[in-house]
């Protein structure tokens, strides 16, 4: 095993700032902007999230395949990380940077098009990245805190982003009241988070190369490339009813994620009235939920194993996330506008994310413990398989996620480029009362993720069947 240092995790765990950075980009301004900013009705910005998807479908299982096969003098996994280094970022930078004058039908294409490239290029970044963590240990707890580093770092790229741009880009002026209807501030923040994911890949890419004599090297007689072994590959990982499980839940729970997303600058903006400025505060929500959300989720994971841990992690995080909305609905939260408003929103989404963050850490954990049980019945090592279906359930988050968002906001017929003052107070009932959607998908993955089976006891009686394995 591979005795890592405190700055190799942070090295490895940086290079998740280019899907944090993604995924803030995209579930929390990229459908506000083409729908409220550019006027893209909000289904057709959730159908082009969803044909987005289908690519990832393809590309991210076939990716982890090729990384997992792939033989060079830089490893498996890092010539694909060095690949995306110039892509994506560029890619990001142009998505948010569509030409003046666009119609509908080319503000769609032009979401489609660069939602796809985006998309591309951080699975070729992502999946070796994500599977290459699943190498550094194979010991049950310390895969736990490896994955809180790489989780940890991910959600600072993502709130630095955020932070940044709505107190910058966006901040409120004399020509736009609510900052965010700025059409200029979105290209600045595409080049924010082009920066942010170009230096964390490069930092990455190169605090982790000296791992790269010490990991796992595939068999030379293998294709590097082969789309019928990606397939069968995929299909037989299927076939492990706690894959099944795990890979039902992440999806679940990430379009659900995508869908609160989505949906948050709605709610700021609209239902509790907030201020650019207080947004951003309450993005810090997820920053003060990391430090408890790394401790919660080993401590929970040791003390009462991984599935007990998941499961109360992810119905504590339902009840404090949603509680404001409910309780606005109800009558029984302070007003808009009150001194108690911003504070108790600050307090509750803090409780809320540090249990949905540990949530994604014990699952990411879970992964690399049924690679070793997959390994047990193929004796190939195939992380990238497993965390290729890991990058598909997260960019699920903008995909299906959306397109219930844009649903959601088109049957209660939420109108576009429009102030507060603008909208009936029944569309604003109506906007807090559609978050049983995601609500909804999160209680369902509680159900599923309560049948895994896999616990430490089982996964040491699989450490020594591997042991025995390679001896011979």
């Amino acid at each position: 095993m591979i005795k890592l240092s405190f700055m190799t995790k942070v090295a490895y765990g940086v290079g998740q700032m280019s899907q944090g950075v993604k995924d803030v980009a995209f579930q929390s301004f990229l459908i506000f902007y083409f729908s409220q900013v550019l006027g893209l009705p909000a289904i057709m910005a959730g159908v082009a999230a969803l044909i987005a998807l289908l690519f990832d479908a393809v590309s991210d299982t076939l990716m982890g395949d090729i990384s997992d096969n792939w033989h060079s003098k830089w490893g498996r996994r890092h010539p694909f990380m060095i690949a995306a280094v110039i892509p994506f970022p560029l890619s990001i930078y142009m998505l948010f940077s569509p030409p003046a004058g666009l119609d509908v039908q080319g503000l769609f294409l032009w979401l489609l098009v660069w939602s796809i490239v985006v998309r591309l290029m951080l699975t070729m970044f992502n999946v070796p990245h994500n599977a290459l963590g699943a190498e550094l240990s194979d010991d049950y707890e310390e895969r736990t805190k490896i994955v809180s580093y790489r989780t940890f770092l991910g959600h600072i790229g993502g709130i630095a982003l955020s932070v940044i741009a709505l107190n910058s880009f966006f901040a409120s002026s004399d020509k736009y009241a609510n900052g965010m209807l700025n059409v200029e501030g979105y290209s600045s923040l595409g080049l924010l988070a082009a920066i942010i994911a170009f230096v964390a890949m490069i930092i990455s890419i190169f605090g982790t190369k000296k791992l790269i004599p010490h990991l796992t090297k595939p068999a030379e007689n293998l294709k590097k490339v082969d789309f019928s072994r990606s397939y069968n590959a995929f299909m037989q990982a299927l076939k492990l009813r706690q894959f099944r499980q795990i890979f039902v839940v992440q999806i679940l729970t990430m379009v659900a994620g995508g869908a609160g997303a989505t949906f948050m600058l709605y709610w700021g903006s609209y239902f509790f009235e907030l201020s650019p400025a207080e947004i951003s505060l309450l993005t810090l929500t997820i920053v003060m939920g990391l430090i408890p959300a790394s401790i919660i989720a080993p401590v929970l994971s040791k003390r009462i194993d991984k599935m007990p841990a998941l499961v109360t992690c992810l119905l504590l995080g339902t009840i404090f996330s949603f509680s404001p909305l409910y309780l606005r609905l109800l009558d029984v939260y302070p007003a808009n506008g009150t001194s108690s408003l911003l504070p108790m929103l600050f307090l509750t989404y803090t409780v809320g994310y540090s249990f949905y963050i540990a949530a994604g850490i014990v699952t990411g954990s879970m992964l690399a413990d049924i690679a070793d049980l997959h390994e047990t019945q193929t004796h190939k090592r195939q992380e990238g398989l497993f965390f290729a279906a890991n990058s598909f359930a997260q960019k699920a988050t903008f995909g299906i996620g959306s397109l219930l968002a844009g649903i959601g906001l088109e049957v209660i017929a939420f109108p576009k480029q429009v102030d507060v003052s603008e909208v009936s107070e029944s569309i604003i009932f109506n906007l807090g009362l559609i978050s049983i959607l995601p609500m909804f998908l999160y209680i369902i993955a509680v159900y599923i993720a309560s049948k895994y089976d896999l616990n430490k006891e089982r996964h040491k009686q699989i450490n020594e069947q591997l042991a025995l394995q390679r001896a011979n």
